[in-house]
């Protein structure tokens, strides 16, 4: 019985320091290492949406999409979490209708999808909108701008087959993002 109260208590004092770096990585806007202890925090089984919604966040804002789809199922008791929940979702399907657009031209241009603040919503409703250059067919490249920055879309056939998006502002600053 000793042991079983020593194991309890060194149990709740991990999941304690994962808050603990969670909340100091979310405060110091690092969200790669917020969503990768967002996720440790998820896979105990964490129940408080309003953290799994922040956890969400982080993960997106850290352009891990995939941990998304994670959490946006647990997200059901209040109107806010329900509404994070859509917006996850969509940023998800939105992934998946981009891949399916470049590489087999599959028209988007009737869906209605929840819309936020990130690049792969800003790349679907461009696709979806007909707001956007074809510079190559095969392989499928595409530019569009939003913003004033300019945005080119590609599959990169040597990493895994993902979508890069690559950002270029007007002072000729390039960002590249793989997803």
């Amino acid at each position: 019985m000793k042991y079983i109260a020593i194991l309890l208590l060194l149990m709740s004092v991990v999941q304690a320091d994962k808050y603990n770096r969670f909340l100091k990585y979310l405060n110091d806007e690092n969200y790669p290492k917020a969503c990768r202890v967002g996720k440790q925090i998820i896979y105990a089984q964490e129940k408080d949406e309003k953290l799994l919604s922040l956890i969400a966040q982080s993960c997106l804002k850290a352009d891990y999409i995939y941990a998304l789809s994670m959490v946006q199922h647990r997200l059901r008791k209040t109107k806010e979490t329900r509404a994070d929940a859509s917006a996850f979702a969509s940023v998800v399907l939105q992934k998946k209708l981009i891949y399916q657009f470049m590489y087999d031209d599959t028209d988007i241009s009737t869906l209605a999808l929840p819309v936020v603040d990130h690049i792969l919503s800003y790349t679907f409703t461009a696709i979806r909108d007909g707001k956007y250059k074809v510079l190559s067919k095969h392989p499928k490249v595409i530019t569009f701008k939003k913003d004033d920055i300019t945005y080119k879309v590609y599959i990169d056939k040597k990493d895994m087959g993902r979508i890069v998006i690559e950002s270029i502002t007007p002072n000729h600053k390039e960002k590249r993002k793989f997803f």
